[in-house]
């Protein structure tokens, strides 16, 4: 099972962001948390969408993180028992070092941004990447400290108001 080790940063202005590579590139994501520690993702680019489940918990000092694909069905039926929901867009890159960057745009119930979130995905043993990735090296703003995590968390994301009362 993969450990989860990735580096969250803050960015600046989704907009720009958003404007940094085409818009066929942003994949549209809704994610809902069901009870328990769970959550369900759909995520679709153009005609192309993959559903999915995961399941992430702390085990021996490490984030295990349990991922696998839903049939459109299963992700019907879970979606309404989800408690709280993420509406984002997002683009993945590869950097030159060959690690996975997740940029996250958040909306909010009237399609309007109110978050923007890099996460660099690391191998277990890497505190954070040799670089930040150029394109995104001009928006950021804040670069999160492991301890800080869970505050930064999606599912925190959710509600627009937490992530309005981040201090950073």
């Amino acid at each position: 099972m993969p450990t989860e080790n990735e580096r969250k940063y803050v960015l600046d202005d989704a907009a720009a962001v958003l404007a940094l590579w085409p818009r066929a590139d942003w994949s549209d994501i809704r994610q809902g948390y069901l009870p328990g520690d769970a959550r369900i993702r759909r995520q679709t680019r153009g005609e192309h969408r993959i559903d999915s489940f995961t399941y992430k918990i702390t085990a021996a000092g490490r984030l295990v993180e349990i991922e696998t694909a839903l049939e459109a069905r299963d992700f019907d039926d879970l979606w309404p028992r989800t408690t709280r929901r993420v509406h984002k867009l997002r683009h993945t890159v590869t950097d030159p070092h060959g690690l996975r960057w997740d940029i996250d745009l958040l909306l909010d119930n009237d399609g309007a941004f109110y978050w923007a979130m890099a996460e660099c995905e690391m191998p277990e043993a890497m505190d954070a990447p040799p670089d930040i990735l150029a394109a995104l090296r001009p928006h950021v703003v804040y670069a999160v400290p492991h301890e800080r995590q869970a505050e930064f968390s999606n599912v925190r994301l959710s509600d627009p108001a937490h992530a309005a009362a981040l201090i950073y």
